[in-house]
């Protein structure tokens, strides 16, 4: 009978088992990096612990509404219509990580706008007496930045390649290279097998076609112009300004609704329909599931050379948790934007001390898309010179007012 000493050094000398209770747990960060890059037919995600419970969980929602992508990370991000002020909540997982990144990818326009003082942006402007004890300066209450769609490069709908993707492909070579010394050691191809089969799975993982089109599941060419925001009380809304032929209906998107190829499709070729249906995508998802739970079996049969197949799994897992959580740039997400200017050349940022300021500059450097954001920062009723302002169609007169009250004069 072995003694519990030596049991215990048993198990850290060759950990029986370990490697498929591992491959069980963590089927949620595979989910969440297999959506950061996904969208093209190769998505390096490295094989890990976690993806058995991802290709069961994958199986579950097969069975309903037959969904790959991930939830949105921010469930209170509102999407606005700027031009008919329809308000929906955002359901696409694309556009809550673009806007939960905004700190990350942020231009730095926008980011001196923060730091510096709001009213010493305007040439007329001088201090605002008296607004903080101590004469400490006052912080940005709005800041919003209007961007368009990028002409540069062929981003759009597509996922990028940064050093986050690129990580994907340096670990799988990495976790064959280590499962390939007990082979080319002792002659134990096994881990080697393993590894190279939960390799090959997780790339066809992530090839589904499936990917791409819940993604980007939206028209294109609307023209829409559309604010991103959190809401009353939040510091930032991101506006984009439609006008790109083929740029992205973010209103749409936000539904996070995958629209099925039907009669419309007739004329594209019978193959390319059955590979992008909803069906196939189910049976693929089925067939991966079978694949991975074999490769959960086989692996139980492996009583030496563990910490090899422990070692691949770990930095799987740890790629894996870099490219869920590493925060990206737009165009590496599919939505290729850049900050707009105005004729004069200055940034399309409005950053004041005041949210009413704040929507005034933006209304008048971009006519309607204050008034369609009022709403939704001021719900309540407004002070009389505020509605004497936005009942003015005079930009002029409408500038003399916001000066004055800028610098704390009475009219």
């Amino acid at each position: 009978m072995v003694s519990p000493a030596q049991s215990l050094r048993d198990q850290w000398k060759e950990p029986s088992d370990i490697f498929t209770v591992l491959l069980i747990i963590g089927g949620d960060i595979v989910q969440q990096a297999l959506g950061a890059v996904s969208g093209g037919f190769l998505t390096p995600v490295a094989f890990s612990y976690g993806w058995v419970a991802y290709a069961v969980s994958a199986l579950l929602s097969a069975t309903g509404d037959g969904r790959l992508m991930p939830e949105t990370p921010i469930t209170n991000l509102r999407v606005i219509n700027l031009k008919s002020g329809y308000c929906r909540w955002n359901r696409s997982w694309v556009l809550g990580r673009v806007f939960q990144d905004y700190e990350h990818w942020m231009p730095s326009a926008v980011r001196e706008r923060l730091e510096e003082h709001p009213s010493q942006n305007s040439d007329e402007e001088k201090k605002v007496p008296g607004l903080l004890p101590g004469g400490r300066q006052p912080e940005v209450a709005l800041c919003v930045a209007v961007y368009h769609w990028s002409t540069k490069g062929n981003s759009l709908a597509r996922p990028g390649h940064d050093w986050v993707w690129w990580t994907g492909l340096l670990v799988s070579l990495i976790q064959i290279a280590i499962s390939a010394v007990p082979f080319g050691i002792y002659g134990d191809w096994r881990v080697f097998l393993v590894t190279v089969s939960g390799t090959v799975l997780a790339y066809a993982a992530g090839a589904l076609p499936g990917w791409r089109k819940e993604k980007w599941a939206c028209r294109r060419g609307s023209g829409k112009d559309v604010a991103l925001t959190l809401g009353n009380g939040s510091t930032h809304v991101v506006i984009v300004h439609g006008g790109h032929p083929d740029g992205l209906d973010l209103e749409d998107l936000a539904g996070a609704q995958v629209r099925h190829s039907g009669a419309a499709n007739s004329n594209r070729r019978s193959i390319s329909r059955m590979i992008e249906s909803c069906n196939t995508t189910r049976f693929l998802i089925t067939l991966l599931a079978i694949l991975w739970l074999v490769l959960l079996i086989t692996s139980q049969a492996i009583e030496s050379h563990t910490w090899y197949l422990v070692g691949v799994g770990g930095l799987g897992m740890i790629q894996n948790l870099i490219v869920a959580g590493a925060p990206r740039f737009p165009e590496m997400l599919g939505i290729p934007i850049e900050l707009s200017e105005s004729s004069q050349g200055t940034p399309s940022v409005f950053a004041e001390y005041k949210v009413m300021y704040s929507l005034m500059e933006l209304e008048l450097g971009y006519k309607g898309f204050g008034r369609a954001l009022l709403a939704e920062f001021f719900p309540g009723k407004l002070r009389d010179w505020e509605e004497k302002w936005w009942a003015l169609t005079d930009n002029e007169e409408r500038r003399v007012i916001l000066d004055e009250k800028k610098r704390g004069l009475q009219r």
